[in-house]
Formats: structure tokens, sequence, C-alpha cells
């Protein structure tokens, strides 16, 4: 499999790396590399059909916001070996711990080891948002529930909601690339997940849902915060992440119009993950 990289370089550093983040993030590239001299913030694209549209958009979206940009074909040993020197195993909360595939690790009994090969670029569990979730899923009862991931990606929340005893786990996500990626890391975990390409909840036929969790940005989830609504069972949970810190009200607010009551929050490096929960 081969990639495009795309990088992004400043004139000088940025005081807030996370605004440009959240512009990776936003088309799919969840895990970013980056460097201090020179200030530049780096991804890569699946090179698969659809992958230059992707690579065009954030292009378009990195120089409006400021950056200087470039892009490159990346074959996949040279990618593997950048990845070697970032991605380690990581636990994260109590029992979830992330391991590449080239690294041994010495699970406890009960650890869910979630193994990414190296070319599975979005979603390896470095980004806060994608932490987040991990932590609120780990402590969510999610045994023999009904579960939709919106804005799957990597598909890395959709695995772990499997492994922490869902019933059914179906993720949905507009880029054809990350549905692919999330099919083959259900598969190297043995799990059974589904994943569909779409832009909405109604997409998926699993409704009533008792969880929904979605890693995606501010604005999309205030507009979708009421179709999250419609599609949970009464008191059912919806775990949200992707919240830049001063987008957190309007989440929050948009969360209670929908009839969500507040239920915890955590916060790291400028993010907000939330859980809430359907009141009626």
């Amino acid at each position: 499999m081969n990639w495009i990289e795309v990088t992004a370089t400043f004139e000088v550093e940025p005081e807030d790396w996370s605004p440009f983040v959240d512009i990776f993030v936003r088309h799919g590239c969840e895990n970013t590399i980056q460097t201090d001299s020179p200030p530049t913030l780096g991804a890569a694209v699946v090179d698969v059909t659809g992958a230059n549209e992707v690579v065009d958009a954030l292009t378009q979206d990195l120089e409006a916001a400021g950056a200087r940009v470039v892009s490159r074909p990346l074959v996949e040993e040279n990618w593997d070996e950048l990845w070697r020197k970032f991605f380690k195993p990581r636990r994260i909360g109590e029992r979830f711990v992330i391991r590449p595939t080239w690294e041994e690790f010495a699970a406890r009994p009960d650890d869910h080891v979630i193994v990414l090969d190296p070319g599975q670029a979005f979603g390896t569990g470095d980004h806060p948002t994608t932490r987040m979730c991990l932590e609120l899923l780990e402590r969510a009862d999610l045994n023999g529930k009904n579960v939709a991931d919106v804005g799957c990606g990597s598909g890395i929340l959709s695995v772990a909601a499997k492994m922490r005893g869902a019933k059914r786990v179906q993720g949905i996500d507009i880029e054809a690339l990350s549905v692919e990626v999330a099919r083959e890391n259900s598969t190297i975990n043995k799990v059974d997940c589904e994943f569909v390409v779409g832009d909405s909840i109604f997409a998926l036929d699993g409704a009533p849902f008792d969880v929904v969790v979605s890693n995606i940005i501010s604005a999309t989830l205030i507009a979708m915060a009421n179709d999250f609504a419609d599609n949970l069972v009464a008191k059912g949970t919806w775990i949200a992440s992707g919240i830049i810190d001063q987008n957190w009200p309007d989440v929050q607010a948009a969360a209670a119009r929908a009839g969500f009551e507040w239920v915890e929050e955590r916060r790291e490096d400028g993010w907000v993950g939330a859980q809430f929960v359907r009141s009626s």
C-alpha cells in the first residue's frame, strides 16, 4: 500500500497547533507528525481511489489557514520506517493497549490489545480526541449493546467497542478510504464490525442504538446532535470528541437542546471529550 505525504510548513511556529491538527483530522488524517525546525505538521493519506481529491481539499484548507503545503508520493516501506520511530505500544485508560504489528507487548489478562498495522495512518490512539473517546468507552456499559461509530476513521473506536462486549457495531465515514482502512483493522483484530460510506447516521440500519460515539469536528457534532438523539434509545449514551476548547460551550448547548444531559467531560491539549445521556 502506498501513501501521499502532506506536509504543512510555517514561517513562524504557531502558538496553538490545534486548529491545524483539526484541519488534518477533518480530512481523515487523525495522526500527525510535528517538527520544530522548521515548524512543520505532516500526515499521510492512503493512495487509493479518491485520495487525490482528499489531498487537494486538505491542501486548500491548510493554505487558507496560512501554511505552505507540499505533497509527495510515499511508498509503503518509507512510511513504515518513519512510523517505527514514532508508533510504540501505548496504554490508554486502564485496559486498552494500542500496539503496532511489529512490537511485542506483555499484556495483562484483562487488557484489550488493539493491533494496528504501520500502514494504518489514521487512528493509532496518538491524538487526544481518540484517547479521550477510548477512555470514555472503557467506562461505558457496552456489554450486549448496539453501537454506532459516526466518523469512524480507522475504525479504532469500533474495534474497541466490540472488544468491550458490544453486540453489534456499525461505523460510517464520508471518506471511502477511511472505511477501507477500518475494515482492514477490524480483520486484523478479528472482530466483527460493519462499515459503510455515508454522511449521516440515518445511513445505518441498526437504529435505535444504545451508544453513539462520534469523534468529529464541533460544527458537525452541533449539526447532528438532534439526529443522534433521534437514533438513540431512551437513556442512550452519546460519546463526543473532536471538540476544541473554545467550541465546547456551543456543543454543550446543542446537546441540551437535543435533549441530552451532560454526564462527564475530559480535557487534553486544548481538546474536549464528553459523555451525554439522552434524557428520555
